[in-house]
């Protein structure tokens, strides 16, 4: 008879590598060419393609929110309040398929299209308002007002609010870092998000409109969702809303624009663009592990995992995974036949916007490459924690012509 293994009896997964910080992808995948299991500073690290697309939809598998709020120590107050009560709180079950089904229906695939008119629209206002005489900021200037753009679509605010939802955004993402030293940065962005969120609700309840909030103000009407679960969508649209967006945005463009031949056939051929992103979300996701926590004790590859423990699925290994994806190193839009990356999860766990981020990326893409063929990146740099891909500069020129070429290599550049 075979005995189970415990944690401790796993191999150790250093994050804080050269390897991985330089190269992350590229080090998931040997990681998991050794191991299906390992374990890190974290909690249980899965590597293997099958166990992290099983442990996204797992009944045995909660959400980590809750863990990860705790190490945060946030105080007691409003925030506190808002996390525990938003839908990344809530297990499997009645309460969180009562509570994403408005929002699921609002937002599903066929749903989404209906922004992407005004997608479009407020992609061409932010690049027609870019400079073309010298290098931009791509990500201060496009990336983050993109995304937070749209959210004041959704509540009916003026774009001028799109800088606070955009910083707003960035700073209670911190949250993911599992550093109780933001907390206070953290505790202060939420309540000026629950203020702004709250005045928003007001007038929309006094004027509604043809937006996402009118939309859900009506569903609450309808009963389908109480006045706090409507507010905390609010806050929880805009929380995941630019930080998540933003990077996604920036890592296409480098990614795509790095490569000339393929940046100047989606300029020519706009119907590539959207295999092109799907390729980028493979290649170079933003998400790299989503986080689970064990609810009660169970064993996983003859490993015994106590309730409570906290278990990472990493995506970024399943995305160059040889078995799965051929020559996963190549960075191809033409794939077929091939799974659908997991970057935005699976399941209950779904990430509910994600067919808005991928309109968003589209919309960028499509326009940059039609309008600046000869886009040339000045500087690149990306930072990679064990969560996510952050893209930390992209300053570019924006060339109307192919004239000249100076795209910097985009591969895992680390900060």
């Amino acid at each position: 008879m075979t005995v189970p293994r415990t944690i401790s009896d796993l191999p150790v997964l250093d994050f804080s590598s050269v390897e991985y910080r330089s190269a992350p992808f590229p080090a998931l995948s040997g990681w998991a060419q050794k191991w299906k299991i390992a374990r890190s500073e974290r909690g249980v690290e899965l590597l293997d393609y099958e166990l992290c697309r099983n442990a996204i939809v797992d009944r045995n598998l909660g959400t980590g929110h809750p863990k990860l709020i705790e190490l945060l120590g946030l105080p007691e107050g409003r925030p506190l309040d808002y996390k525990r009560n938003s839908i990344s709180f809530h297990n499997r079950g009645d309460r969180r398929r009562d509570l994403r089904r408005p929002l699921t229906r609002l937002l599903s695939e066929e749903a989404s299209e209906r922004f992407r008119p005004n997608i479009r629209e407020v992609v061409t206002e932010i690049v027609d308002a870019l400079p073309a005489d010298r290098p931009v900021d791509l990500i201060s200037s496009l990336c983050d007002r993109i995304p937070s753009a749209v959210y004041c679509h959704w509540v009916g605010a003026p774009l001028s609010d799109a800088d606070f939802v955009s910083r707003t955004s960035h700073t209670v993402q911190q949250a993911h870092t599992r550093d109780p030293r933001h907390a206070p940065a953290i505790v202060e962005a939420f309540e000026a998000l629950i203020d702004y969120v709250d005045a928003r609700i007001a007038d929309r309840r006094r004027t509604p409109g043809d937006d996402l909030l009118s939309d859900l103000i009506r569903t609450e009407d309808a009963g389908l969702l109480d006045a706090d679960d409507l507010r905390n969508w609010v806050i929880k649209l805009a929380e995941a809303n630019t930080d998540n967006s933003s990077h996604q945005i920036g890592i296409a463009i480098v990614e795509l624009a790095s490569r000339p031949d393929i940046w100047l056939r989606l300029g020519t051929q706009p119907e590539q663009v959207s295999r092109a992103v799907q390729e980028v979300m493979r290649y170079h996701p933003r998400t790299i592990s989503t986080s689970r926590e064990v609810l009660s004790a169970t064993e996983l590859e003859r490993v015994v995992l106590p309730e409570g423990t906290p278990v990472f699925a990493n995506v970024g290994a399943t995305h160059w995974n040889a078995d799965h994806y051929s020559a996963p190193e190549v960075f191809d839009i033409y794939r077929t036949d091939e799974p659908l990356h997991l970057n935005f999860g699976g399941g209950v766990f779904s990430c509910i916007g994600r067919f808005i981020v991928t309109v968003e990326v589209e919309e960028t893409i499509a326009l940059l490459a039609q309008r600046f063929p000869g886009l040339a990146l000045e500087a690149t740099r990306f930072a990679h924690s064990p969560m996510f891909t952050s893209v930390t500069q992209l300053l570019a020129r924006l060339e109307p012509e192919d004239s000249r070429r100076r795209a910097v290599s985009s591969r895992y550049a680390a900060s």
